[in-house]
């Protein structure tokens, strides 16, 4: 097991990637949830399965990855980059931005919450703009 939260969600991503369900799922707390950035972009998951699923799925057919990590004690806020962000609720002109909030406890990701914009996921990490 990783031994921070950003070494935690680091290491969920890298597994996800290669399509390592088995070794990601320990990673994940049972009843774990991943909010979407906007109502209807996708069902939110409620679970570790779930949860498992979705992310071994965005990171391959999305290729989201982490492209700036800021990690806040128990909470990790990702800038993420990838294709087909516009869809999963991220925004942008040109190329869609998505947002992350993480929150990891006793290294397992309990919570998962994407946001559109910076502006809203630095106010719901309580960091200013």
């Amino acid at each position: 097991m990783a031994g921070t939260a950003r070494e935690t969600v680091e290491q969920a991503y890298r597994l996800a990637r290669r399509g390592q369900h088995l070794e990601l799922r320990p990673l994940i707390a049972e009843d774990a949830t991943w909010r979407p950035a906007k109502e209807g972009a996708w069902n939110p998951c409620r679970n570790a399965e779930q949860i498992v699923r979705t992310l071994v799925w965005r990171t391959h057919m999305n290729r989201m990855r982490p492209a700036e990590t800021i990690e806040l004690g128990d909470q990790v806020l990702l800038h993420l980059r990838g294709t087909r962000l516009a869809r999963l609720g991220g925004r942008g002109f040109f190329f869609a931005r998505l947002f992350q909030l993480v929150v990891v406890r006793d290294g397992k990701i309990v919570s998962m919450q994407d946001y559109p914009d910076r502006e809203r996921a630095y106010a719901a990490a309580g960091l200013p703009l």
